[in-house]
């Protein structure tokens, strides 16, 4: 049975810093199917969340012009300064402390196929869910959170904080991923699995 949209997810804060050291390159920008990581992270988006704000943290990339781009403070801060930056981000009104906010690694190029579940999955649990990869480990970074729970584990100093301290002040949910939306691309081996998978979801269907 199909998965309806998300309808009462009200942001998504896709992070997409780093440093890409072991891929060697800008990982986000290397070209999957005719497009780069980052711009199918964000077509997923469309595609399962239409009309969701979507808020991009990282240095400045070409892409649509229907997302917010920020930057963390100091750039470089790392991934809970870039969540900071995202939630502060102003989309013409803030955010109430019930909303969902979804947070996406910019690396993951299938991730958005989760939100759907992942948002389901928080609606009616504590602080959000977080999604469980098919090798048992919690993806802090592809998951759905309620925004005031989130900005106070956050808290006042996030430069340099660690994303799993974050979630550790959190009571989430745990939802089990779909197939390949936790692959993400660190290396010109994971590169290739995620060329791989792209080129099966573009192949035809037989019927």
């Amino acid at each position: 049975m199909p998965v309806e949209p998300p309808s009462f997810l009200r942001r998504v804060i896709v992070l997409a810093g780093g440093g890409s050291r072991r891929l060697g390159q800008d990982k986000l920008a290397v070209d999957l199917d005719g497009r780069t990581v980052l711009d199918t992270v964000l077509r997923g988006v469309s595609n399962v969340a239409p009309g969701v704000d979507v808020v991009v943290v990282g240095p400045h990339r070409p892409g649509p012009d229907t997302v917010l781009r920020v930057r963390e403070e100091p750039p470089g801060g790392g991934p809970v300064a870039a969540l900071a930056a995202g939630l502060a981000a102003d989309l013409g009104r803030g955010l109430a402390d019930d909303e969902l906010v979804a947070v996406l690694a910019g690396d993951q190029p299938f991730a958005a196929g989760a939100l759907p579940l992942l948002s389901a999955a928080a609606r009616d649990n504590g602080d959000g869910a977080v999604g469980v990869d098919e090798d048992g480990r919690y993806q802090p970074l592809l998951a759905v959170y309620r925004a005031g729970p989130l900005r106070r584990a956050v808290g006042s100093d996030p430069v340099g904080a660690r994303v799993r301290d974050v979630v550790g002040r959190l009571t989430l949910a745990r939802a089990a991923l779909p197939e390949n939306a936790a692959l993400d691309v660190d290396t010109r081996a994971d590169l290739e699995r995620v060329r791989d998978v792209a080129r099966r979801k573009r192949a035809p269907r037989r019927p």
